[in-house]
C-alpha cells in the first residue's frame, strides 16, 4: 500500500528555526569536527527518473519545486554561517554527511542524496556563491544515513554536516607535522653514523 508523503506545512518547526523566503525553515548549529551543521525542516523526496517527451527531457514539476525550496534553504544556511565565520573558498573541497530523519524511508538512499546534491548547487539568480557548493564534484567524501523516527510531523528533517577539506596535500596537518618532524631530526654524520654506533655497542659488550 502506498504511503502518503507528509507535507511541509504539517511538520512541527522549532521556534529557533529561521523562516526562509521561498524555502523551508532552517537552523544552523555547530558540531565538533564539522564546520557547519544545517537542519532543514522539510519532507524528503528522492530524485526521480527524468520524463522523456518529444519536446525533450524534463524532471517532474513537484521535484523541481522541492529542489528550488531546498536550494533556498541551503543557500540561506551558508549565508548565516558566513556572517560569523570566514567564507570558504569557491573551489573548496568538502566532506559531507547527510542524515534523513523520517517515519518511512522514501526511495533509496542514493536517490535521496542526489536530490540534496543537486539542490546544493542550484543557482537561484542571486550573486555568485549563493549556492551551498558551486558544483557537487567539490564533495570528495559523502556519507548518507536514514534515521527512523516515530512521528514525521514532529521529527522530519534533513541534517547536512559540512567540513571544508584542504585543497592541497601541503595543507593537511598530518603531512605538515611529518615534514616538521623530519626537518628537526639530527642526521648522523661522521663519527655518529649508525655503523660507528653499532661498533661502540659491540665493544662495550666485550669489555
Amino acid at each position: 500500500m502506498a504511503t502518503r508523503r507528509i507535507k511541509a506545512e504539517e511538520i512541527d518547526v522549532p521556534s529557533y528555526a529561521h523562516d526562509v523566503p521561498g524555502g523551508y525553515p532552517v537552523y544552523v548549529s555547530e558540531s565538533i569536527g564539522w564546520d557547519m551543521v544545517i537542519h532543514v525542516f522539510a519532507p524528503h523526496m528522492p530524485s526521480p527518473r527524468p520524463r522523456v517527451t518529444s519536446r525533450g527531457t524534463f524532471m517532474p514539476n513537484d521535484y523541481r519545486k522541492h529542489c528550488e525550496r531546498l536550494a533556498a534553504s541551503l543557500a540561506y544556511a551558508r549565508g548565516l554561517y558566513e556572517t560569523t565565520k570566514r567564507p570558504w573558498p569557491a573551489d573548496a573541497r568538502m566532506r559531507v554527511d547527510l542524515a534523513f530523519w523520517g517515519q518511512r524511508m522514501a526511495g533509496d538512499l542514493d536517490n535521496l542524496a542526489k536530490t540534496v546534491m543537486d539542490a546544493g548547487q542550484l543557482h537561484r539568480g542571486e550573486e555568485p556563491g549563493a549556492e551551498l557548493w558551486a558544483n557537487d564534484r567539490q564533495i570528495r567524501s559523502l556519507s548518507v544515513d536514514w534515521i527512523d523516527v516515530e512521528d514525521d510531523a514532529q521529527w522530519s528533517q534533513l541534517v547536512v554536516r559540512v567540513h571544508i577539506m584542504p585543497t592541497k596535500s601541503s595543507d593537511i596537518p598530518i603531512a605538515a607535522a611529518r615534514r616538521h618532524r623530519e626537518s628537526t631530526i639530527k642526521r648522523p654524520t661522521g663519527d655518529d653514523s649508525p655503523k660507528r654506533q653499532k661498533a661502540r655497542k659491540e665493544a662495550a659488550r666485550v669489555h
